[in-house]
């Protein structure tokens, strides 16, 4: 009577283990989420400057994404650079003012450019520089209310 007593409340167990493994609580990838700004995608192009045989002008475009439901306006876009490229920048003040509003579940193509000093620098000697950039800093502006019941 014993051991079938502590087989059920063993079997009892298990089946409430096995219960709660198949309980998934992440969200999905389509969900409009809050703070939902992401990158879809980036391209980088390289060209010479028409001005100084010495200089490269790198230019970028990205996908900015508005996951939310609200607009967001974008203010300023700043791409992050690693030391090495920031050593070599031309104009140090990269920041674009974009001021475009996004609306909630849409895109919007940015492009933006800055110019490094490749001087003495062949075309194997640029692409060793390994100019890739994967993160921006974005000022961005919201308006915000009071949740009502």
């Amino acid at each position: 009577m014993k051991n079938q007593k502590h087989s059920m409340i063993l079997i009892f167990f298990l089946m409430i283990l096995a219960l709660s493994g198949c309980i998934s609580y992440s969200v999905k990838t389509d969900e409009i989420v809050e703070d939902g700004l992401n990158i879809n995608s980036i391209t980088i192009g390289l060209g010479e400057s028409e001005e100084d045989a010495g200089i490269t002008v790198v230019t970028y475009n990205f996908i900015l994404r508005n996951r939310t439901n609200t607009s967001i306006i974008i203010k300023t876009v700043e791409p992050i650079l690693s030391k090495d490229i920031q050593e070599r920048l031309i104009d140090t003040n990269i920041k674009l003012d974009i001021n475009e509003k996004i609306d909630g579940d849409t895109s919007e193509a940015l492009t933006g450019t800055f110019r490094i000093d490749t001087e003495g620098l062949d075309k194997e000697g640029i692409m060793k520089l390994n100019i890739n950039i994967k993160e921006f800093n974005i000022a961005i502006e919201q308006v915000v209310g009071i949740d009502e019941p």
